[in-house]
């Protein structure tokens, strides 16, 4: 259960992690203690929240937790510089979404960085003559960018109130950015209270390698009309952050997402060091159970994953530990550090970057830019400027920027940002008069 930590120093860390009880969030929990306890002073101390969608979860979640915290052998003082703290949210209830942000906004001093990871993929199974077909014959291209998952269509979120006229939610949409979308508004003021050593508070969205915007349609931003709903809901994220800071999104990013609804009413001036910061990552291709399967061919995914890694592939980080590499750089380097990693590409011309999880045939891990359509190298047009994005393995088909498709992306973008915003404002309503619709029935 959540418990009152009274405000600490400055210097202290708190960083929230959403769908921790196992996969990819849990290492998050645990690279995040890892790499505190190895990189910080002895007088920090870092407050990890983790989210689970029910108490029974969150208590062995923490268990574990710290049983790998003990694992590492630190001292006893250094021990006690890392707490966890779970906290319950169903992200595909909206009201609950509401709960959570209610009770961080009262329980804890700031936030310095929020990891986004929680999600769902929608998917009802594999075409496996395809599947099997595809990786015999095309190993690596099959295994990162597979063509032979199925997912239903149109399928549609839990009904969030009891009110009549509610529009349409759909459920990976819910589940993967919207519901997170609402959470990181709500918890805005805790963002900008964080500064020094990270600076400014970051959002740090989980995405996939997978993300295209192949699957994206702007008319179908929910993609209740697609059959690859997962990829839609992680491309529509890699839009989002990587046009967060353009003028043309501002109106939408900064002026209102990235603001407080107390803000608004008070001024429209904003100190350009209090916005918090968007960035997206991906985990590169991780064995997890996102895609259920039975324990022999659990085995033969491992074995398929670790022979593309071995022909080349740098993306296939195999365990979610080393997927974890990414979004625990964005969330924990301090802001210099990562300044210092963007500034090639801003000094091109560019901005943000899509981070992966990368690692090298025996496993060595990294953190690298990865290759967005429509975007390139962090929105670099022309020739990549970094010599390992030159050199990296590249997905077949891929094109070089040009001017014309960065500006569409970020026209993209800029819709994106518009019809997020409108809904977020349309939910907020619709949630209010839920609420206080309770009031009125409790009263």
């Amino acid at each position: 259960m959540g418990e009152y930590i009274p405000p600490r120093e400055e210097n202290d860390l708190y960083i929230l992690v959403t769908g921790a009880n196992s996969g990819l969030g849990f290492s998050i929990c645990c690279r995040l203690a890892d790499e505190f306890l190895a990189s910080r002073s002895s007088d920090e101390t870092l407050t990890i929240i983790f989210t689970t969608r029910s108490a029974r979860k969150a208590q062995d979640t923490r268990h574990q937790l710290e049983r790998h915290l003990q694992s590492s052998n630190p001292s006893p003082s250094d021990a006690a510089r890392v707490k966890f703290v779970s906290e319950s949210v169903d992200l595909g209830d909206l009201l609950s979404v509401r709960k959570l942000s209610r009770k961080l906004i009262q329980t804890f001093p700031k936030l310095d960085s929020i990891i986004l990871n929680a999600g769902i993929g929608g998917w009802s199974g594999l075409d496996w003559p395809k599947a099997i077909w595809g990786v015999l014959t095309d190993l690596i291209h099959q295994t990162t960018w597979p063509s032979y998952k199925l997912a239903p269509t149109g399928v549609l979120a839990a009904r969030q109130t009891k009110e009549e006229e509610e529009p349409q939610l759909g459920s990976v949409f819910c589940a993967n950015v919207f519901g997170h979308y609402m959470l990181a508004h709500n918890v805005v003021p805790l963002l900008k209270r964080a500064n020094s050593p990270n600076g400014p508070g970051r959002i740090v969205w989980v995405s996939s390698i997978e993300a295209t915007i192949k699957f994206f349609d702007v008319n179908d931003i929910q993609g209740l009309r697609t059959a690859a709903p997962y990829e839609s809901s992680k491309a529509l994220t890699d839009i989002l952050a990587l046009t967060s800071d353009l003028p043309s999104a501002a109106p939408w990013a900064v002026n209102s997402f990235l603001r407080s609804d107390a803000e608004k009413k008070i001024t429209n001036d904003q100190t350009p060091s209090s916005i918090p910061s968007i960035h997206v990552s991906h985990p590169g291709i991780c064995a997890t159970s996102i895609v259920p399967l039975i324990l022999p061919l659990a085995w033969a995914m491992v074995a398929a994953f670790y022979g593309a890694r071995m022909l080349g592939s740098p993306w296939h980080t195999l365990s979610t530990y080393l997927g974890a590499c990414a979004p625990v750089f964005l969330a924990l380097s301090q802001q210099s550090e990562l300044e210092a990693t963007e500034a090639p590409y801003r000094q091109a011309g560019g901005g943000k970057l899509k981070w992966g999880s990368a690692a090298s045939r025996w496993g060595q891990e990294s953190v690298a830019s990865t290759e967005t359509e429509g975007w390139g190298h962090g929105g670099v047009v022309g020739m990549n400027v970094v010599d390992a994005d030159r050199n990296r393995r590249r997905k077949r088909g891929a094109t070089e920027l040009t001017l014309e498709k960065k500006e569409n992306f970020e026209e993209l973008g800029r819709q994106c940002w518009k019809q997020m915003e409108d809904l977020r404002i349309k939910w907020e309503g619709i949630l209010d008069q839920a609420e206080n619709s309770a009031g009125d029935t409790n009263s």
